[in-house]
């Protein structure tokens, strides 16, 4: 008995791109764990004896960020200055999306954001989203963790921010740019992006869109 075939026509999806221009109500903070809490956290989880590292305070606040041409290795202030001019903090793609899903929830938008993930997709090459800013400072602030003593942390925090994101959207799907953008303004408004996002840091409204 033969098996009866069946074709199927997948149609491709229609994309559609756009630029959306966010600009920063507050300062904005980038905190990621740094290289040399990286390198401590291994060891431990390999058992390996504690050595006696002298930690460099630059290669702390270097690599407690994402940078657009990847991480500079100049760990000094100087380096730092050069790499704030000739190099660019960044947001994660990552970040800024599941930051506008939570406002699909949130906002009262959908129940679920399930719909909303499957139709938008924040596009940045290696995830990766520029920022602009007008003043950069470093923050010393004593943070507790779970188990020890607190620690002396230094934050990256920048004024004057805007950054331009490239979504794309399926034509004809469950949200249009309108309302796509309308999130990432209620993303903005009420939940921001960066660290310190429950003290008011990293608000931000819609500047501008490009279609």
């Amino acid at each position: 008995m033969s098996k009866k075939e069946t074709t199927i026509t997948v149609k491709p999806l229609t994309l559609n791109t756009a630029t959306i221009t966010i600009c920063g109500d507050g300062d904005l903070v980038l905190n990621k764990m740094n290289d040399v809490s990286t390198r401590q956290l291994v060891d431990q989880r390999k058992n390996k004896s504690k050595t006696v590292e002298e930690v460099n305070e630059w290669e702390q606040i270097i690599t407690a960020m994402h940078w657009k041409d990847g991480t500079p290795r100049n760990y000094s202030r100087e380096g730092l200055e050069e790499a704030l001019t000739e190099n660019a903090p960044c947001i994660t793609s990552f970040g800024l999306k599941k930051s506008f899903e939570q406002a699909v929830v949130r906002c009262g938008i959908d129940k679920y954001s399930t719909k909303f993930a499957m139709s938008v997709n924040v596009v940045a090459p290696g995830g990766l989203v520029p920022i602009r800013f007008v003043e950069h400072h470093i923050d010393e602030k004593l943070m507790s963790p779970k188990r020890g003593a607190p620690v002396l942390v230094r934050l990256n925090r920048f004024s004057g921010w805007s950054a331009d994101i490239t979504v794309q959207y399926v034509e004809g799907g469950e949200y249009s740019l309108e309302q796509i953008v309308q999130i990432i303004g209620l993303a903005g408004f009420g939940g921001g992006i960066g660290s310190g996002r429950t003290s008011g840091y990293g608000r931000y409204h819609v500047e501008g869109v490009r279609a």
